[in-house]
């Protein structure tokens, strides 16, 4: 029987249609014995990840997911916008991934839920990996790369203002005192400036700091972004001490990120798809990020136990003794879970946690965060080729405003991580060779052209634009903390404007663009300020004392603002729920216990990582 009201029966309808499911595929089954019951508070990737992880861990498991709007994966977004030849591909917020790290799990995705086929590799070898630029004070500066040869990379370090003083700053940095240990935390920018000085922060890790949080980097915490450094610091003297150490003894990590390490050893993967990941820069799929988004959905459709309620704000989130009442607006009933998963904001999950009956001075359950908001507008060029081979390029903060008056973090290159109708092109091939091509498809080796791998081979390899002769197209990011203090933000006119403005400042480009897409991402990026690591210590105090362990966090608010880090934390914590732990979903945070993974050393196997304690 559908465990559902007709409202939603309708929505989970539209829904599987969207996908591409079979009709009268049954969204949601209660039949089989279900040893728990799990809410889970939000559809973006972090919910709809730990969907995936719960049934994959405990497939007896039923599982709800409350979703505010009438769509899932939150900032997840892909458009195809019509053109004059064809549609070219607009992403309104992240576009693509990279393997490395917690981005094991993004990778890992593409095998289990078939995705691999849909998917396009950016090798090392691609400019989108070798090419990258900082505008600074007015123009582009390519960063050092070993392609560009050490002859040219030496004369830009010496010769472009960027780079002025970085170089003499890393090599004096081994001889700089550490910080006075009373020092609890301090700013990325105070950090660095002490260790390196100050016009490597303002020229260029700022910079860095705004393609990923949008932040500013006299303001996000050094503890909290850079970990690794911050305890360098304090255990051996330096930043560049602790690279000598490590290169020497192994990389140190948390005990929680040494087990995590361990279990991505054990996956059984696709030989192809490992090669090909091995040589990857960052991928991306054909239909963009909200492929991700539709596998998933797709996935945790057909398996019968999951119910989807969008056009669902959750009012309320309650502990009872059976475990959790979580209530939905609009609705007169409550529903009683085992455990409740939030993938909230923490201004949100503050709302639907308060008790009305208590103090309004009580203190929330998480202290506040503060977040900012981007908008990104997508340009489509009829010309192509009107910027430089390469991923794209950052603005920081240094850069004088009359070359930045429109207070643009940045601008990515969005042809560089999808090939075009040339890339295609036979003629344009290094081996043009079809079948030799093929007989070494089917002998298990990567077959790369123009430097994006031919995973999917005999089939054509994949592309986001079907158009017959691809253009210019580019991402314009805009705000962050830039806006943090502006009354009201620009509209869709505006926007276009001030994108157009940075293109024909910085690139030259002044035609009109055949098509363009506005997006405003509200509160978008949480900000690690400093103090970040003792506002979750207090997180996690509140919520195990409010909740007993019954709720449990997740998000981009906690240890990291990608769609990795997300797809990181929901597999934490439904691991844990998985093993019976206690925890909140920040038990690991300011963790003393750490283990050194071994470095390889030629002709010697990697040894299993040993376990130290930090007292």
């Amino acid at each position: 029987m559908l465990r559902c009201q007709p409202a939603l029966h309708i929505r989970h309808t539209a829904l599987a249609l969207r996908l591409g499911l079979p009709p009268g595929l049954r969204p949601y089954s209660s039949e089989a014995e279900q040893t728990h019951n799990v809410a889970i508070l939000g559809g973006g990737i972090t919910g709809l990840a730990s969907a995936y992880y719960l049934t994959k861990e405990l497939p007896n498991v039923r599982v709800t997911i409350y979703e505010a709007s009438d769509r899932i994966g939150g900032w997840l977004s892909s458009k195809r916008v019509p053109v004059k030849d064809g549609t070219v591909l607009f992403e309104a917020g992240p576009r693509t991934l990279r393997p490395n790290g917690n981005g094991v799990l993004s990778a890992k995705l593409l095998q289990e839920l078939d995705l691999a086929k849909d998917a396009i590799f950016a090798q090392n070898t691609s400019p989108a990996a070798r090419n990258r630029y900082v505008y600074y004070p007015d123009h582009l500066v390519r960063m050092p790369h070993p392609s560009a040869g050490i002859a040219d990379n030496l004369w830009s370090l010496f010769t472009e203002p960027v780079f002025s003083g970085t170089p003499w700053g890393i090599v004096s940095e081994f001889f700089k005192p550490a910080r006075d240990p009373s020092v609890q935390d301090e700013s990325v920018g105070d950090f660095f400036s002490r260790r390196i000085g100050r016009n490597s922060v303002d020229r260029l890790l700022s910079g860095v700091l705004h393609g990923i949080y949008a932040g500013d980097a006299w303001q996000l915490s050094a503890k909290s972004l850079f970990p690794v450094q911050w305890r360098d610091e304090a255990e051996t003297g330096g930043i560049m001490a602790g690279v000598v150490k490590m290169q020497a003894e192994g990389r140190r990590v948390t005990k929680h990120e040494g087990d995590f390490l361990l279990e991505a050893k054990k996956f059984q993967w696709d030989p192809l798809l490992k090669a090909t990941l091995k040589d990857n820069t960052a991928f991306t799929l054909k239909d963009g990020l909200q492929g991700l988004v539709d596998g998933l959905a797709r996935h945790l459709f057909a398996k019968g136990n999951v119910e989807f309620k969008t056009s669902s704000p959750v009012s309320s989130v309650k502990l009872t003794r059976a475990g959790i009442e979580v209530t939905a607006q609009g609705s007169e009933q409550s529903e009683s879970y085992r455990h409740a998963i939030s993938a909230l904001s923490p201004s949100h999950l503050n709302q639907v946690a308060k008790d009305p009956t208590s103090d309004s001075n009580a203190a929330s359950l998480v202290p506040t965060i503060p977040s900012v908001t981007v908008m990104t507008v997508n340009l489509y060029y009829r010309t192509p080729d009107l910027h430089p081979p390469g991923f794209g390029y950052l603005i920081p903060q240094a850069t004088p405003f009359e070359s930045n008056p429109e207070r643009a973090l940045g601008v990515v290159f969005d042809g560089a991580y999808s090939p075009s109708s040339k890339d295609l092109d036979l003629a344009n091939w290094q081996v043009t060779d079809t079948q030799l091509l093929q007989k070494a498809r089917e002998n298990g080796q990567l077959i790369n052209v123009n430097d994006f791998a031919w995973y999917n081979m005999p089939d054509r390899p994949n592309t986001q634009d079907d158009v017959k002769e691809r253009g210019t197209k580019l991402t314009v990011m805009l705000g962050g903390h830039w806006w943090n203090e502006w009354p009201s933000f620009p509209d869709e006119q505006q926007g276009l404007a001030l994108a157009k403005s940075v293109l024909q400042r910085h690139l030259n480009i002044t035609e009109e663009p055949e098509a363009y897409q506005v997006n405003v991402q509200e509160e978008c990026i949480p900000q690690y300020t400093v103090g970040h690591e003792d506002r979750l210590k207090k997180a996690h105090n509140k919520i195990w004392s409010e909740y007993k362990g019954r709720l449990r966090v997740a998000g981009n608010w906690m240890s990291g603002v990608g769609v990795n880090d997300c797809l990181r934390s929901a597999w934490d914590v439904v691991r844990s729920i998985r093993d019976g732990r206690d925890g909140t979903g920040l038990e690991q945070v300011g963790t003393s216990e750490y283990v050194r993974v071994k470095p390889r050393r030629p002709g010697a196997a990697v040894k299993e990582a040993e376990r130290d304690t930090t007292l």
